[in-house]
């Protein structure tokens, strides 16, 4: 379908020029670039009339829902990667004369196999006999060798002419050698190649191929590949052990992984493949084709030759992506940490977690018939039907109909944003009913039938878990996004019954208490924060009697849900103006309260300018494990993306030891039920929660290990409390 701009504008509901800063936020399947979780086209829509592009919107983040903060805060670099990306690019300079621009060679085996990938076959037959006839006046060229700056150290790096590799041996791929590294290509998830380079030489199998074919010159033959006590590398290792998971535990060690090598030499660049990796570090390289051609994956012949330069290629990237991390300070990070997780994720995802299907039916099916009683409801109270899922129609009735007062204009008429309904509660019995509609609509869409689509045939939903997207260091859920299961209303935790265990095993869910303002605590070292997590009092009582000055006994509700909002905006550098609006106070009165808090805990106000400060100096944060997170907006000439870039300073420390410690406890975790020999298993992470799936026997000891492995991931001036909860289905556990 064509659109003109008109066209967009109404089925965005953005102006055209500003449809990138939308697509960035929302994401792009198509092109593979993932959006901010929670944020779909009418969320991006809304943020983008509200404060006008995302300099704008990443400036107001204090004026966001919890939940819509975080994300924005923790995906604002994909955003902006994204839309840098998606962005066409019309200034590049040209500094050629016309004449200059005149056919040159051609390489006809990289030529063939671009149109093969695009599936083109027929027009490369037409295309070859051309070049045969001469008909453009070219010649075929060998490949040459090229220079080019590496982007880590700045130094030469020669690039390899393109070797035409001869497959010399084949054999079963059964047979046994004695080869202790493995290198694994994958291909959006699916593998393309097992290598082994030594010497001159390359191992490779095809999938689907019973064959090892032997390339260049003869080396071992590559065993059973994908078990003990062999050492995998590979560009993108979790999806091949998850299948392989499947059927066997006894997995080889992950020895080393390009795309998580690349995110922590830069977690700003959103793409870690091997094709942008090889872009970004290795430009003068290029892959002949970007993974197998479909419908020709097992043609031998360019098989080989093409799998055989994937596995160079990923083997020169690792040489200088390991150089960077140890230069970085990176490597233990990534060897204890970043690495093992690999595996921990992996046979989280092979193992998924059971769903109730009856349950989440039932839900689904209520929501739907309540949303439509509610829909009535609201056409009712309209005095006639209309569409109440139309912008347009809605505006005309909330203000041209019943008069209603009009708030902040967009592009399309007066906005009917929660927010807009939120302030217009009283004002007329329809925005109550149209604001329970809108979220009981979102449940039923949202998570009631797209979580049932997920559900696989044994029963249980096998999310992905990603680790290269977050710049703190976060993990991420998708197919589906188990993150973002609603847990602040009770409807939305309706969602966690349908989670179980199976029969006669129970659910353990486990988290943390105030983890992130237990971190603050340890990293300013503030004595009024470490003495009262070493009270054993009420944390937030305890914080709000040094705010106020006053004794613990004496302090109101009022008093401690004011502290603890302040405590909890910190670790996203909230300001007065976001307080102001949490609390529902003028900004005068939410400053005089931050300078309390500020006041009665000097040390913390000290360690946040020191962040900033330290920050410009680096270009970059650092956990304390070692994690970096790129922030070159720092030196910006705007101040909105300056003073954003300053707040993601100011919790970027915090968030990324978060996202550190509770991965170390995962891994601890795994490895603890391995080695205790248990049937329990790790079946689903979100946020600080952990999910372990076990036989009623073993509770005891599973509580245990699990109690010790998250209590002693991090080695903090505060403890780490835990706390947990049985059940059997995710919402009874959780309580």
């Amino acid at each position: 379908m064509l659109y003109d701009e008109a066209g967009i504008l109404e089925r965005t509901g953005v102006d055209p020029k500003r449809y990138p800063m939308l697509a960035a936020m929302r994401g792009d399947p198509s092109d593979n670039l993932p959006g901010v979780p929670g944020v779909g086209e009418k969320t991006a829509a809304k943020l983008i009339n509200q404060y006008g592009d995302l300099d704008g919107i990443f400036a107001h983040l204090d004026e966001m829902t919890p939940k819509l903060r975080e994300n924005m805060t923790e995906y604002e670099q994909l955003a902006r990667t994204n839309l840098a990306v998606m962005t066409l690019v019309r200034d590049v300079p040209v500094t050629v004369d016309d004449e200059q621009l005149t056919m040159g060679g051609f390489d006809r085996q990289a030529l063939r196999s671009l149109f093969e990938e695009l599936e083109m076959r027929r027009l490369w037959q037409r295309l070859e006999v051309m070049l045969d006839e001469g008909s453009f006046g070219v010649e075929s060229l060998e490949t040459t060798q090229i220079e080019a700056a590496s982007p880590v150290s700045g130094a030469k790096v020669q690039a390899k002419p393109t070797q035409q590799f001869e497959v010399i041996e084949r054999a079963p791929i059964t047979l046994t050698g004695e080869s202790a590294v493995v290198w694994i290509s994958t291909f959006k998830g699916t593998l393309t190649a097992v290598a082994e380079r030594g010497g001159n030489s390359i191992a490779l199998a095809a999938p689907g191929h019973n064959e090892v074919c032997i390339v260049a010159l003869a080396s071992p033959i590559l065993a059973d590949l994908l078990r003990t006590p062999r050492r995998l590398r590979g560009d993108d290792l979790k999806p091949i052990l998850r299948e392989v998971l499947k059927h066997t535990e006894d997995v080889a060690e992950v020895g080393g992984d390009l795309s998580v090598a690349g995110y922590l030499v830069d977690a700003s660049l959103g793409s870690y493949d091997l094709a942008a990796l090889a872009q970004r570090y290795l430009p003068s390289r290029t892959l002949l084709s970007q993974g197998p051609a479909q419908g020709n994956l097992l043609a031998m012949g360019q098989v080989d030759q093409d799998l055989a330069e994937r596995a160079l290629l990923a083997d020169d990237l690792f040489a200088i992506l390991e150089q960077s991390m140890e230069e970085l300070g990176l490597g233990q990070l990534y060897a204890e940490v970043e690495l093992p997780l690999v595996r921990v994720l992996a046979r989280m995802e092979a193992r998924g977690i059971c769903v109730d299907t009856k349950t989440l039916q039932a839900i689904s099916d209520d929501l739907t018939k309540r949303a439509a009683s509610l829909e009535q409801q609201v056409q009712e109270l309209a005095g006639h039907p209309f569409k109440v899922s139309s912008t347009k129609q809605l505006q005309e009735v909330l203000y041209e109909e019943l008069a209603l007062p009009k708030g902040r204009k967009t592009k399309t008429g007066y906005s009917t944003d929660a927010a807009t309904l939120e302030s217009l509660r009283g004002g007329h019995p329809i925005i109550d009913v149209l604001l329970e509609y809108r979220e009981l609509e979102k449940l039923r869409t949202t998570y009631g039938e797209s979580l049932i689509a997920e559900v696989n045939d044994d029963g249980r939903i096998h999310a992905t878990f990603r680790q290269t997207v977050a710049r703190t260091g976060r993990l991420s859920s998708e197919s589906p996004n188990l993150h973002n299961i609603p847990v602040r209303s009770a409807e939305g935790r309706r969602f966690r019954e349908a989670f179980v265990a199976p029969k006669g095993w129970s659910l353990l869910v486990a988290d943390y208490d105030q983890v992130e303002l237990r971190i603050i605590a340890h990293l300013s070292g503030d004595s009024g924060l470490l003495e009262a997590f070493a009270s054993g009092e009420d944390v937030h009582r305890s914080i709000a009697a040094s705010v106020y000055g006053i004794g613990t006994k004496k302090v109101t509700h009022d008093q401690r849900e004011r502290a603890k909002t302040v405590s909890y905006g910190l670790a996203y550098g909230m300001e007065a103006y976001g307080l102001a609006q949490r609390l529902g106070v003028d900004v005068g009165e939410a400053k005089d309260i931050m300078d309390r808090y500020f006041g009665a805990f000097p040390g913390l106000h000290d360690f946040m300018e020191a962040s900033i400060a330290d920050a410009k100096r680096l270009g970059f944060t650092k956990t304390e494990l070692g994690r970096i997170r790129p922030l070159p907006e720092l030196y910006s000439e705007n101040r909105n993306i300056r003073m954003a870039a300053e707040r993601q300073a100011m919790n970027a420390g915090i968030q990324g030891l978060a996202a550190d410690l509770f991965k170390v406890a995962l891994i601890r975790l795994d490895d603890a039920l391995t080695q205790a020999s248990l049937e329990a298993r790790l079946v689903l992470q979100v946020h600080d929660e952990v999910i372990v799936e076990a036989p009623e026997a073993e509770q005891a000891q599973v509580e245990a290990i699990t109690r010790e492995a998250l209590g002693s991931a991090g080695n903090l001036k505060v403890p780490l409390a835990v706390s947990l909860g049985w059940g059997q289905s995710w919402g009874s556990a959780k309580g």
